[in-house]
């Protein structure tokens, strides 16, 4: 039987995959904190109530993941053995997409998000599968810029107010 971590291999040695576990909590709802607490920071909210905030925000986050995409894996993105990140992925037979990725601030802007990326490029199109889709906030313009660099292209008429639905062709 194959695992995660031997399906999406990253060429990077420090960097693996591993589903996540219900001991991962803490740190998933930490790395939410880290990546959602600045914007909401920005309102001035009081600490407690800022924390309130994003524990509502986080649990709605795992239930709307949840009940549109049941089938997606939780991963924890490990560097050194360290968690640095979350992937959540819905693999599908000829469609794999990218629910969401978050890394750890130490973890940005350090090459791990491109090498997990292209690491599920790689295995989805060795499992067949002909496109590798994401979603991303129309506001998140460094995402954008990131996504495009990695080859994915703009969805237009699958874009909403919030949202720009972008896709990366597997083929050969």
């Amino acid at each position: 039987m194959t695992t995660i971590e031997s399906e999406i291999v990253s060429r990077d040695a420090r960097l693996r995959l591993r589903l996540a576990e219900a001991a991962d909590e803490p740190f998933l709802h930490n790395l939410f904190k880290s990546v959602k607490g600045v914007q909401l920071a920005a309102a001035g909210l009081p600490p407690a109530m800022l924390d309130l905030v994003l524990a509502q925000q986080y649990r709605a986050q795992v239930e709307g993941h949840a009940a549109q995409c049941p089938a997606a894996q939780s991963l924890i993105i490990l560097r050194d053995g360290a968690p640095v990140g979350r992937l959540l992925l819905d693999r599908a037979a000829q469609r794999w997409h990218a629910v969401d990725l978050a890394l750890l601030p130490g973890a940005r802007n350090a090459g791990v998000g491109r090498e997990i990326m292209q690491a599920v490029a790689t295995a989805a199109r060795e499992q067949g599968a002909e496109v590798l889709s994401l979603a991303v906030a129309t506001t998140n313009e460094d995402a954008i810029r990131f996504y495009v660099r990695l080859g994915f292209r703009d969805v237009a008429d699958e874009a909403t107010a919030s949202h720009r639905t972008m896709e990366r062709s597997l083929a050969c």
